[in-house]
């Protein structure tokens, strides 16, 4: 029972501090919708009510001329995941609260459907590209000046594609780069839909 009642009162406290601070819950945002993570504006994807999750990506890059690897287009032994889990997860977390990112797991299926690499758990990735094509609408941003990576290679060296992932543009279209090439980095992450954010413009 005071286990209920101490949950209630901190509840109410940062209701209270949401208030006071003109901020809203990120459960009340609809998708194409931004709010604010730190310094960068993030749009709202999709809303999950029954995990009470919130799947998002940033507006803008937050890495530039990032190459994906050298030597791999598997995202779990890639550059890119190193960087993006060294640089830009720290700065999410440190504006939310670690434990309000939703650890999970993303399917490294190549767009032709070839299951050349095993699952990834992470916090902070690029998006998928199925996920590319479910929120396309969403995703596009002509002031860009730069395609950008998902974390999905486009096919196997035996199909005759051993160096591609797939990358969307600013417009949003969807095309493949050489993992050796550079690109920016739009980092996707799933939230806690409860936290209180500040609503971008």
């Amino acid at each position: 029972m005071s286990k209920a009642l101490d949950m209630a009162r901190e509840l109410v406290k940062q209701l209270e501090e949401a208030e006071k601070k003109n901020k809203v819950r990120l459960s009340e945002l609809k998708p194409r919708e931004t709010f604010k993570i730190g310094e960068h504006d993030f749009i709202v994807l999709d809303q999950d009510g029954s995990s009470q999750t919130t799947k998002v990506i940033s507006k803008e890059f937050m890495a530039e001329d990032v190459v994906f690897d050298r030597n791999t287009k598997d995202y779990n032994k890639s550059s890119l995941k190193k960087m993006i889990e060294a640089d830009i997860q720290p700065i999410i977390e440190n504006a939310l609260g670690a434990e309000n990112l939703v650890e999970h797991k993303v399917n490294l299926t190549s767009v032709d459907m070839q299951h050349e690499f095993e699952d990834c758990v992470c916090k902070v990735r690029p998006i998928t590209f199925d996920e590319a094509r479910k929120y396309n609408d969403l995703l596009v941003n002509k002031d860009l000046g730069d395609w950008w990576w998902t974390c999905t290679p486009c096919s196997t060296k035996e199909r005759g594609l051993e160096y591609s992932i797939a990358v969307v543009s600013p417009s949003g279209c969807i095309c493949n780069n050489g993992y050796y090439n550079i690109n920016g980095v739009r980092p996707f992450c799933i939230l806690k839909s409860h936290i209180f954010v500040s609503k971008g413009e």
